[in-house]
């Protein structure tokens, strides 16, 4: 359909467009949006408020982010001042195209940046699904969603399952009263004059309508196919939750990497009404949605004069690889070196594939702000496929490359050497698998995601590099190829292979060189730069230790989950032992202490947003105090303790059998919940009545739960402190 522009009302007395834009489709249908702010310079970001509010929901973040962003302010189709049409039916398209629509006329659709709020963030993901041309980066927060049972990953799947059945039920229920209950549209009505209401969910400018709210109920939020949008909204993508939000299916989140691979899912430890991210943190949201605003890598060195070199390092390196070199390249001509995407200080997005095209893109746009218009390219391991693929798109901007170390794998069946065929053959762990779920879990989002730039470089940059086209494609620019003969990531034929697919390829075997010779033998790489150019400095080869290992320790968290290992590995064998009980009472009150710890973090998190947050201060002080009446009350602790624990095996083990008898139709996955759920039944309710046999299975079982993490703690050290050691060569 083609739309045709009918009004536009005049700007408001700041000189800011405020008003209607009306659009008629030549179906017939009149859409029409209010554009309640449109302040601020910059690339656009567009917020879009959830259901029942409108765009004064945005007040204190739109003015937080008027300095870095075009700010564009829209109240929703069907609320605020937006027209509700008659034949409207408030699907997803209508919603995309109404804001589309406001969008083009405000001349506003090119680098844009979409933040959705609760149902905002359905109208976001409509938009993005439809036009992801326009999209730079798309936020959803607290975006409630249901997955089919298929769709599901096995973490927590009954309890996700029963919740995601009960909260549609619930909403359709909803749905029939808003449809035609008199007393529930007696109960809207009041609502709607409750000014403290309107404060309280946002809606200062809203009229609250029964029609208008079960259409988005049921099209916008319990109808809505969140995966199937999802998946077509090829941009990179966030998703903001609270980790108590009742609106969230918790236990899925991870599951939505199936449909978007590199979607950043980040739970938030809040304290105050987990769903209403946007009304009570508003600080802390924008901080979360400005984070990945630069774009452009961080350059370490610019120094000298004349022809350009750009150095470029490897995987799980940074700049300072080439720190050595420096002084003495430097003498003789103006040498870069910059910390490639997601390493040393540049930006570390955790919703990109960082593939070479990723890697090109970010090191294209730095080069251009540096005003570099052609240059020299070195690189090292992954850096010289990071020049490879630049010199294919861009071989007019390459003067000459020289590749060090190049990880150039051919297919499967063509490599030699075993470590090659196992770095082909690598997966560390899908983003949307279930063990990818527990590591989050167990480690949390942030710690993981130190990791992430080197996992998805090896599988997306390093396994997918299609290296004899990029040859091919750059087959104009000078190359050398140098490599070490003792490499075990090299091999030697493969080099020699793409090498042909150059005019004139120069390819050197070093004799006895390991994978790093540029650091332990710098004099090497110094002379395959600058030949037989004297210089005043002489580079220093690095030492076996490496220089920032310690410090990499430390960042990596190498003690904290060894003394996490440690803990939980003494705390399951101490409850095989005569300690049980007083392990038990110190467990129960140590937990409500830190408990009561989060409560009254969490209180000074409200304070920074201005929020009250006595009470809150007041309710974690006094849950610490019971933690410590509980430690000193050990035979009551323990009571609480053991009925505690029993009744929330009864209760798993319910849901497990509700789950398994009502929804879960494959027969694997049925026999695995009843085959779990009865025996937790039957062993609880044993314990409850008095059964010391069951009491011990329980707690022997625990005891067994709780080793098993120790040692996925171990694990997780141990792999942690491989990478301290990589990265304590390279990194800052």
């Amino acid at each position: 359909m083609i739309p045709h522009y009918t009004k536009q009302l005049p700007a408001d007395d700041t000189g800011n467009f405020s008003g209607i834009i009306r659009v008629r489709y030549s179906g017939g249908m009149s859409v029409s949006l209010y554009v309640r702010q449109d302040v601020g310079k910059g690339n656009p970001i567009v917020l879009l408020h959830g259901i029942f509010a409108d765009g004064t929901q945005w007040e204190k973040i739109a003015k937080l982010l008027r300095k870095d962003y075009r700010v564009i302010v829209v109240d929703v189709l069907g609320h605020g001042r937006s027209p509700r049409p008659k034949d409207a039916e408030y699907t997803p398209e209508e919603h995309a195209e109404a804001l589309r629509n406001a969008l083009v006329k405000i001349k506003a659709t090119k680098n844009l940046t979409v933040v959705g709020y609760s149902m905002g963030g359905a109208v976001a993901l409509s938009y993005c699904s439809k036009y992801p041309e326009d999209i730079e980066q798309l936020y959803l927060i607290s975006t409630p969603f249901y997955l089919k049972a298929d769709q599901m990953v096995v973490s927590q799947y009954a309890n996700s399952l029963l919740f995601t059945k009960v909260s549609q039920a619930s909403f359709r229920l909803i749905e029939e009263l808003l449809g035609s209950n008199k007393a529930t549209q007696k109960l809207v009505a009041r609502a709607d004059r409750s000014k403290m209401f309107h404060k309280m969910i946002g809606a200062n400018d809203n009229t609250l309508d029964t029609r208008v709210m079960n259409l988005c109920i049921k099209n916008m939020i319990n109808e809505f196919d969140f995966p199937a949008h999802l998946q077509k909204a090829a941009v990179p993508t966030t998703f903001y939750a609270g980790k108590k939000d009742l609106f969230i299916v918790q236990g899925q989140l991870y599951a939505l990497k199936k449909f978007s691979p590199y979607l950043d899912v980040q739970r938030l430890d809040v304290i105050k009404v987990d769903h209403m991210l946007v009304q009570n943190l508003p600080k802390e949201i924008v901080r979360l949605i400005t984070k990945n605003r630069e774009r452009l890598l961080h350059v370490q060195d610019d120094v000298g004069g004349g022809d350009v070199l750009v150095l470029l390092h490897g995987i799980e390196s940074s700049a300072s690889y080439w720190k050595n070199l420096v002084p003495a390249l430097a003498e003789h001509r103006r040498v870069i070196t910059v910390d490639l995407l997601g390493f040393g200080q540049s930006p570390k997005p955790k919703n990109i594939a960082y593939s070479l095209e990723d890697q090109v893109a970010w090191l294209h746009r730095t080069l251009e702000s540096l005003g570099v218009k052609r240059a020299t390219l070195a690189g090292h391991s992954l850096g010289s496929l990071v020049a490879l693929a630049y010199a294919a798109k861009y071989p007019q901007r390459v003067s000459d490359m020289t590749l060090f170390s190049p990880v150039l794998l051919p297919e499967n069946a063509e490599a030699k050497k075993l470590s090659v065929r196992a770095l082909q053959q690598l997966d560390l762990v899908p983003d949307s698998s279930y063990l990818y779920a527990q590591a989050a879990q167990t480690l949390g989002d942030d710690r993981l995601s130190n990791y992430l730039p080197g996992v998805r470089s090896v599988e997306n940059a390093v396994n997918l590099q299609h290296c004899i086209d990029l040859a091919a494609q750059a087959a104009g620019v000078q190359t050398h190829f140098y490599y070490g003969t003792a490499d075990p990531l090299v091999e030697a034929p493969f080099v020699e292979l793409v090498a042909k697919q150059f005019k004139k390829p120069i390819v050197t075997g070093l004799k006895r060189r390991n994978h790093n010779f540029p650091i332990f033998a710098p004099e090497v790489a110094l002379q395959a730069l600058d030949g037989d150019k004297p210089h005043r400095h002489k580079p220093k080869k690095t030492s076996i230790i490496p220089p920032t290992f310690v410090q990499q320790i430390s960042r990596l968290a190498v003690p904290v989950l060894l003394g996490k290992s440690a803990f939980y590995c003494l705390a399951g064998i101490l409850l095989f032992t005569p300690l049980a009980p007083a392990i038990l009472t110190l467990g129960l009150g140590g937990y409500v202490i830190y408990q009561g710890y989060k409560i009254i973090r969490g209180a000074f998190s409200l304070k920074y947003e201005g929020l009250s947050y006595l009470s809150y201060l007041g309710l974690g002080v006094l849950a610490m105090a019971m933690g410590v009446v509980l430690y000193f009350r050990p035979t009551l602790s323990l009571k609480i303790a053991v009925f505690t624990i029993v009744g929330l095996i009864a209760l798993a083990g319910l849901v497990r059998i509700l789950v398994a008898l009502a929804w879960t139709a494959s027969p694997r996955l049925k026999h695995s919940l009843l085959w779990t759920g009865v025996p937790m039944v039957l062993l609880s309710g044993a314990a409850f009545f008095g059964s010391t046999k069951s009491v011990y299975i329980i707690v022997y079982t625990i005891a067994v739960g709780l080793i098993v993490t120790g040692v996925k703690f171990w694990w997780y050290s141990m792999g942690a402190l491989i990478m301290a050691y990589i990265r304590g060569y390279n990194s800052r």
